[in-house]
């Protein structure tokens, strides 16, 4: 108990573990705060393929779908398979494209057929030529 006393009346070790107590605590409370405003912001939003592509080609697609899990439906243009990784090219009426990529599911779509997909926005690359939605699932 002696040597705790004695610790804390030692200014040079009672000043940088404040100082490191303080920054830790406020690292905790920004964190805090960007999870709850993301959080708060997070909705689903119906779009469209094309409205996707036209968003990317313009740099809007993160202001306009970043915190959103977008659902739309789409019209299958081709498929490519590459390490069990499916990506579906989507019909849209852009000069940018739209594609899906299907990780761990059953993936046995029809190519010209319409589905109803839905995407977290947040994860999508820009290709070039394109916008890749990864994770998709089918509804």
């Amino acid at each position: 108990m002696k040597k705790l006393q004695k610790l804390l009346k030692n200014k040079k070790f009672v000043i940088p573990a404040s100082i490191v107590i303080l920054f830790l605590g406020g690292l905790i409370i920004a964190f805090q705060c960007g999870v709850y405003t993301t959080l708060k912001q997070m909705s689903l939003k119906d779009t469209t393929p094309t409205q996707m592509a036209a968003a990317m080609r313009e740099d809007e697609f993160w202001s306009s779908y970043r915190f959103n899990t977008v659902v739309f439906d789409g019209k299958v243009k081709s498929k490519n398979i590459v390490n069990d990784i499916t990506t579906f090219a989507l019909v849209t009426s852009d000069t940018y494209g739209a594609s899906c990529d299907f990780t761990n599911q059953n993936t046995d779509l029809i190519i010209g057929r319409t589905y109803k997909f839905a995407a977290v926005a947040y994860r999508a690359e820009r290709q070039p030529n394109s916008v890749l939605l990864y994770d998709c699932i089918i509804l």
